[in-house]
């Protein structure tokens, strides 16, 4: 964020109770501390094929992933995918379709990732406005050199398997420059 909210004055990076620096409202508006930023990601599944998207956009613009993005100030988790999922890939899922389903640390980029599920009964798409392509893929369609986050790649296999099985359950990941680890939490319901 460049501006304040409040009165579009461009914010300027002060040091803050010795926590490192923050944006400032010149005029006192706003505060806003250094912390993570919250990345959204729509595992859409329509029977054993998964919603992807070719990226238009850097970084890895013209590779393949998951619709994901960035929740913005005043949205709700499922809000926010609902919105990210519409703008790629102009499918329209109401926030209260989609279910809890990854949550991980990405503690090399400051970032928490949450993946929220949802079913639909058809493969209509098209591309949004950050979007070269669109489509619903099995898992033997993926070109998985042309993955753009190939360290989600076991997470993206697990939600095949589970579209397969048409039973998803709660994952807890960690990804750092180091690890990339994908647990179950909680396992689907039987």
């Amino acid at each position: 964020m460049n501006y304040c909210p409040e009165c579009g004055i461009a914010l300027t990076a002060q040091s803050y109770q010795g926590r490192g620096e923050v944006l400032l409202c010149p005029a006192g508006h706003a505060c806003y501390p250094p912390g993570p930023k919250i990345l959204v990601a729509a595992f859409v599944n329509c029977g054993e094929k998964l919603l992807w998207m070719k990226r238009g956009n850097p970084p890895r613009a013209g590779h393949w992933a998951i619709p994901a993005g960035f929740m913005e100030n005043g949205e709700t988790l499922r809000e926010a995918v609902s919105r990210e999922l519409r703008e790629e890939t102009c499918v329209h899922i109401p926030p209260e379709n989609f279910s809890p389903y990854m949550i991980g640390s990405i503690s090399f980029i400051s970032e928490v990732y949450i993946g929220l599920h949802a079913s639909v009964d058809t493969t209509a798409c098209a591309c949004g406005e950050e979007a070269l392509d669109v489509g619903f893929f099995r898992e033997d369609e993926i070109d998985w050199a042309e993955v753009a986050y190939p360290s989600a790649n076991d997470a993206v296999k697990t939600a095949y398997r589970e579209a397969r099985e048409n039973r998803f359950g709660i994952y807890h990941g960690d990804f750092t420059d180091m690890i990339d680890r994908l647990d179950l939490v909680l396992p689907p319901p039987t």
